[in-house]
């Protein structure tokens, strides 16, 4: 583990929320007030927008530069707190894995390939434009999200941050990726979140964008997709010009849980359009479909379901024969041996906020925890060759991580559970203990059914 502040991400890397804003990582707390404010209180980073600078002036302004330097003479960062508190824990965190992805392994200084300062990796999103209002989501990600959020704003708090639950229909809808065809001359990976980054009018033009330069055939394409609707050729014979392509399915459930969760998507659509992303990857090698559910107290009760339809879907168009496990970000395009293609990859999220929906607070654990021992037997226990065991070691990470979060001590109570589920209900014409009835049976006892609204 590391035992300094050093990342690589700064010298590779830039990550574009959906207002604009530039930032190191992902993970980088861009409103920590020391180090990341001015003397007035006004944030460092807001003038790093790309609705005002191109990428290649943030890459290479006083702020980022300052950030590399703070980090070679090994001061701490107090907008990495997230790593340094995942390194203290022994746990991987995002710094080691990007230092190992992008560095060479290296933990303590940029290698020779990497001290120009070169966007080979960059984060993007589409805006806050998306057609679901996922439970777990807000109006921060998502435009469908905003009457909801208009009513329940200000009742509930994220017991971790202490702030209240806010609505963000001022925000813009849609970020502006008309980006010059040359600041894709280095980069080596485009990862794309949103809202529901396919469906935003200016995915395709900005698709085109890096066809239209010649840079797609070098790059590596990770998008993430609620799999509300079922991709047509327009979308599909795009990807295929970029070096090769990842689609991460966000599905929550299976039937009615799905429909709860991730309301207004129907269930039938989705089933279509996973089988139809997975048949399509059948026939194009160069493509890998990943099943990236985000496991709460809503589904951790469906999961071992969720599996099983992911298993099933493998099997009807690749073997019955193959490891289920943990994509863990292959940057090598040259992967198309058969192998692989007996892999069913999964990687789930924990969601850790807002604490009142995580997983852990689930009354009765015991069965859900046996199930999930048994998945994780039953997937890996006859892996053989060198390859088989290194993809069943990750999924029995993944699977460990899942269970662990589940056993941690809830950060806050069912009764916030249930009273933000029944505003949802009221506002949505929904109904949990009808929906979910096997998760309200463990909680009808111990919370009463009112909401706050």
């Amino acid at each position: 583990m590391p035992t300094n502040s050093f990342c690589i991400y700064p010298w590779v890397h830039i990550q574009v929320k959906p207002n604009g804003q530039a930032k190191p990582c992902c993970r980088f707390n861009h409103v920590q007030k020391e180090y990341l404010q001015t003397e007035y209180g006004h944030p460092l980073l807001k003038p790093y927008n790309v609705n005002y600078m191109s990428l290649s002036d943030i890459h290479k302004s006083k702020f980022w530069d300052k950030l590399r330097s703070d980090m070679l003479e090994g001061k701490t960062i107090p907008g990495c707190h997230k790593c340094d508190n995942d390194d203290k824990l022994g746990k991987f965190s995002m710094r080691s894995n990007a230092n190992k992805e992008w560095n060479g392994l290296n933990q303590a200084v940029p290698i020779p390939s990497n001290k120009d300062i070169k966007i080979k990796y960059l984060e993007l999103t589409t805006g806050r434009y998306c057609n679901l209002k996922c439970r777990t989501c807000s109006s921060d990600l998502s435009t469908t999200w905003e009457s909801d959020d208009k009513v329940i704003k200000g009742l509930y708090t994220d017991s971790v941050s202490n702030n209240p639950r806010q609505e963000y229909s001022h925000l813009p809808k849609i970020l502006d990726l008309n980006l010059p065809a040359e600041d894709f001359k280095e980069t080596k990976l485009v990862k794309m979140t949103g809202g529901e980054p396919m469906i935003a009018p200016t995915f395709i033009p900005f698709i085109d964008i890096i066809i239209e330069g010649g840079y797609a055939k070098n790059i590596i394409l990770e998008i993430y997709t609620n799999t509300s609707w079922v991709p047509k050729d327009k979308i599909l014979n795009r990807l295929k010009q970029f070096k090769f392509v990842k689609i991460f399915l966000s599905i929550d459930g299976i039937g009615e849980v799905n429909d709860y969760i991730r309301a207004p998507s129907e269930w039938d659509i989705v089933n279509e359009s996973a089988e139809t992303w997975i048949k399509f990857s059948k026939e194009n090698k160069r493509f890998s479909i990943v099943f990236s559910p985000t496991i709460s107290l809503y589904n951790i009760l469906n999961l071992s379901d969720m599996i099983k339809w992911w298993d099933n879907l493998q099997a009807k168009y690749f073997s019955k024969n193959f490891v289920l496990y943990a994509t863990e970000g292959e940057k090598d395009a040259e992967i198309n041996s058969e192998f692989i293609f007996n892999v069913g990859r999964f990687s789930p999220t924990m969601l850790q906020t807002p604490p009142y929906l995580s997983a852990s607070l689930l009354p009765n654990k015991t069965k859900i925890i046996e199930k999930l021992e048994k998945i994780k037997f039953e997937k890996t226990e006859w892996a053989l060759s060198v390859d088989e065991v290194k993809y069943a070691t990750r999924f029995k990470y993944v699977m460990d991580r899942m269970i662990n979060t589940l056993q941690q001590k809830p950060l806050d109570n069912l009764e916030t559970f249930i009273n933000f589920s029944c505003d949802l209900d009221k506002l949505r014409n929904q109904s949990l203990p009808k929906m979910l009835p096997e998760l309200w049976n463990q909680m009808k006892d111990k919370v009463e059914y009112k909401g706050r609204v």
